[in-house]
C-alpha cells in the first residue's frame, strides 16, 4: 500500500496506489472505480507514460521492497546480513547524473534551502537526508540577528575590557529564550514539511533486525519469521558493563584535562605566551578525546547486542552525547563556576587576569576557532586522503605521485578504468549520525557560555555555513547515495538539541547571577532565589509560545484534515453532492446572509503565522533597557 502524490487539484495529498477497477456487471457497473487520473505526473511531457506517477524516490524505496520483504512476491533476501556476511561488497542506489547535476548547479540554494529545491532534494536522497540540511539551512538563519547583535556586544565589550559588563543581562536574557525557542520553531518546520512530504501521520512499523544482531534462532510472534534472539538479561549484564567502562574513561579524559590546568597554572610565569599555548594544546587534546570516545561508545553500544537500527543509534546517541558534552565543556563549566579562588591538587587556582569570564572567553574562542579552522580542515582533507590510500594500492605508484592525484581530486587510472557502479562502490557511506553529532557539539559551544563572548554566535553562523558547503560536497562527490528513508521529524536529536537548550538556558543565568559583578552585593539566598525566578520566568514563557504556537500549526492540522477527507472520498469514489441543508437558516429567513468569494480556511491562519523578526525595533528596545540600566545603577 505504498503512497504516492495527487494533483494539486487534490490537496497534493498522498494516497495508497490503487488500480483502476471497471465494476461488476452484475451490479451495473455501479461499482466502478476510475482513479488513475488522480495521481500526479513528475514529467514534462504532454503524453506520460503510466510510471510518470512514481518519482525517482518511489522507484527506489518499492525495489527496495521487494528485493527485501518477504510479502507475496518478493525476494526476500536479508541484504544487511550477506553485506554483514562479505557475500556482497555493496548495496546502494545509483547517482543519477542528470538530476544530481542539477541540484549540485544551484549552489546559492545549498545554503537557503527554499521549498522547490528542498522537494527536489528530498525526491532525491529521502526524507532523512532533507531533514538534515533544512535544520542547517534554519539554524543559520536563525543565527543571524544574534550574530549582529553578537558582534555589536563585544565591541561594547572591547571598550569596557571585559565581558562583565551591564550589556550581559539583556543579552543573557535573550540567548535563554532564543536557546529554548529555536528546537520549538524547527518543529514547526518539520511540520509544514512533513505534510507535502506525506510523512506527517507517518506511523511507526516493524523494523526488520540489525544484520549485526546475533542470538538463538527462534520464531518471532509478529512475523512469524525465524529471528535471532538475544535474552534481555544478557543485554542488562552488558548494558551495566558499559557503564562502568564509560565511568572509567570519562574519568580518564577528566583526570587528563584537569592536570593540563593543574600543568598551565605552575608553568605559565615560565613561558611567553604559555596561557595561549597551552589553551590550544589543550582544544587539540580535547578534539582527540572526543575521537577515541566515539569510537569507545561504537565499540560498547555494538557489544549490547541491540536489536534494531534505531535502538542502535539511540543508545549510542545518549553514550556519545555523555563522553562529548563531559569531555568538551569540563574546562569551561570549571572555569565558570569553580576556578576562581579555589584548590585544584592543592594549588590555590586564579582566573586570568583575575577576571573569570575573560578566562572563560579566551578559552572558548581557542575551542571554537580550533574547530573551524583544524577540525574543518581535516575533515575537508579526510575524503582526499582516503582517495589517496585507495589509489597507492590499486596502481602501486609512488607516494608522492598519487598523493599529489589525490590532492588535485583526480581519479586514479585503474578506477578511470572500472564501470560507474564500481567507482560508486569505492566511496565512503553517508553518516548521519556523525553530522548530526558534530552539529550539537558546535551548538553546545555556541549557546552555554554566550554571554562572556558575544561574538561566538557569529563565528557560529560562519561555522555552519562552511558545514553546509562541506556536507553538499561530500554528499554530491565523495560519497555514495544514501539509500532514501522516510521521516517525519529528525529524532531523536530534536531532544537532544531540546535539551541542550534548556542547559544553555540554565548556565548563562547561573553565569550571570553568580559569577559577574552584577550582583556581587546581594547574598547566596538573594541571588538563588533570583535564579529561579528567571528560570520559571524563561519555562513560562516557553510553554506560552508552544500554546501560542503549536508544534504542528493550525494551517498544517486543517490541510491534513482536508487532505484525508479528499483521499477518503477519491478511493471510495464518494462523489460530492450538490443539494445543502439549509434548514438551520429557516428561523432568519428575512437576514442577509454573508457569502464570501472564496474558502477562509485556505488562507493561513494570522493568528498561527510565524512571528515577523523586526531587527531594528530589536535593537531600539535593547539600547532602551542599557539606557534604563544604567540611569538606574
Amino acid at each position: 500500500k505504498y503512497k504516492l502524490q495527487l494533483k494539486s487539484q487534490y490537496l497534493s495529498a498522498y494516497a495508497e496506489f490503487r488500480h483502476d477497477f471497471p465494476g461488476l456487471a452484475e451490479r451495473g457497473y455501479k461499482d466502478r472505480r476510475i482513479i488513475s487520473h488522480i495521481y500526479k505526473p513528475h514529467t514534462d511531457e504532454d503524453f506520460t507514460d503510466s510510471d510518470a506517477i512514481f518519482k525517482s524516490l518511489d522507484k527506489i524505496q518499492i525495489i527496495h521492497r521487494i528485493i527485501t520483504s518477504k510479502d507475496k512476491d518478493c525476494a526476500g533476501i536479508n541484504v544487511g546480513a550477506l553485506l554483514h556476511e562479505g557475500e556482497i561488497v555493496g548495496y546502494f542506489p545509483l547517482q543519477e547524473s542528470f538530476s544530481l547535476g542539477e541540484l549540485r548547479s544551484s549552489k546559492l540554494e545549498w545554503f537557503l534551502m527554499r521549498e522547490e529545491f528542498a522537494n527536489k532534494f528530498r525526491d532525491y536522497f529521502g526524507d532523512k537526508v532533507a531533514f538534515y540540511f533544512l535544520f542547517l539551512a534554519f539554524f543559520w538563519k536563525w543565527l543571524v540577528p544574534l550574530a549582529l547583535i553578537g558582534i555589536l556586544l563585544q565591541l561594547i565589550d572591547m571598550v569596557a575590557q571585559t565581558p562583565d559588563n551591564l550589556t550581559a543581562i539583556p543579552f543573557c536574557l535573550l540567548m535563554a529564550i532564543w536557546s529554548t525557542c529555536l528546537p520549538h520553531f524547527w518543529r514547526r518546520q518539520e511540520a509544514k514539511y512533513a505534510i507535502g512530504w506525506g510523512s506527517l501521520d507517518l506511523a511507526d512499523t516493524l523494523e526488520p533486525v540489525r544484520p549485526e544482531h546475533h542470538g538463538d534462532p527462534r520464531i518471532n510472534p509478529v512475523t512469524a519469521q525465524v529471528e535471532s534472539y538475544f535474552p534481555w538479561s544478557k543485554r542488562y549484564a552488558l548494558m551495566v558493563q558499559s557503564a562502568i567502562v564509560m565511568v572509567l574513561a570519562g574519568g580518564a579524559s577528566v583526570a587528563i584535562v584537569l592536570s593540563l590546568i593543574y600543568l598551565r597554572h605552575h608553568m605559565e610565569g615560565s613561558v611567553p605566551a604559555l596561557i595561549w599555548l597551552f589553551q590550544i594544546g589543550l582544544a587539540a587534546i580535547v578534539e582527540v578525546l572526543n575521537w577515541v570516545l566515539s569510537l569507545i561508545a561504537r565499540y560498547l553500544t555494538t557489544r549490547e547486542n541491540h536489536r534494531t537500527q534505531s535502538e542502535h543509534e539511540a543508545h549510542l546517541m545518549a553514550k556519545t552525547l555523555v563522553f562529548k558534552f563531559t569531555n568538551s565543556y569540563l574546562v569551561l563549566f570549571y572555569t565558570a563556576f569553580y576556578k576562581h579562588q579555589r584548590y585544584l591538587f592543592g594549588s590555590r587556582m586564579e582566573c586570568w587576569q583575575d577576571d573569570c569570564f575573560f578566562d572563560l572567553s579566551s578559552q572558548l574562542a581557542v575551542f571554537v576557532f580550533f574547530r573551524i579552522l583544524v577540525t574543518k580542515t581535516l575533515e575537508f582533507l579526510k575524503p582526499k586522503v582516503a582517495l589517496w590510500w585507495r589509489s597507492l594500492f590499486l596502481q602501486r605508484q609512488t607516494f608522492a605521485a598519487t598523493l599529489t592525484m589525490a590532492l588535485n581530486g583526480r581519479t586514479p587510472i585503474e578506477l578511470a578504468d572500472m564501470s560507474v557502479t564500481e567507482q560508486q562502490s569505492k566511496k565512503d557511506k553517508y553518516d548521519e549520525f556523525a553530522r548530526f553529532d558534530d552539529v550539537l557539539l558546535s551548538y553546545g559551544f555556541a549557546t552555554f557560555f554566550t554571554v562572556t563572548s558575544p561574538w561566538v554566535c557569529f563565528a557560529t553562523l560562519a561555522a555552519t555555513l562552511i558545514q553546509i558547503f562541506m556536507d553538499m560536497r561530500s554528499i554530491f562527490d565523495n560519497q555514495q547515495r544514501p539509500l532514501p528513508k522516510r521521516a517525519r521529524t529528525n529524532e531523536p536529536w530534536n531532544s537532544a538539541f531540546d535539551i541542550f537548550a534548556v542547559i544553555a538556558a540554565s548556565t548563562n543565568i547561573l553565569l550571570l547571577i553568580f559569577v559577574s559583578d552584577e550582583y556581587d552585593a546581594w547574598t547566596f539566598a538573594e541571588k538563588l532565589v533570583l535564579f529561579i525566578y528567571v528560570e520559571h520566568l524563561i519555562l513560562f514563557a516557553r510553554l506560552l509560545v508552544q500554546v501560542i504556537f503549536p508544534a504542528v500549526p493550525k494551517n498544517v492540522q486543517l490541510l491534513h484534515l482536508k487532505q484525508e477527507h479528499m483521499v477518503h472520498r477519491c478511493l471510495e469514489n464518494i462523489r460530492v453532492e450538490q443539494d445543502r441543508d439549509f434548514t438551520m437558516f429557516r428561523d432568519n429567513a428575512m437576514e442577509n446572509i454573508d457569502v464570501f468569494e472564496s474558502d477562509l480556511y485556505e488562507r493561513e491562519d494570522p493568528e498561527d503565522s510565524e512571528p515577523p523578526l523586526m531587527l531594528g525595533e530589536s535593537i531600539l528596545v535593547f539600547f532602551r533597557g542599557l539606557k534604563d540600566a544604567v540611569l538606574n545603577r
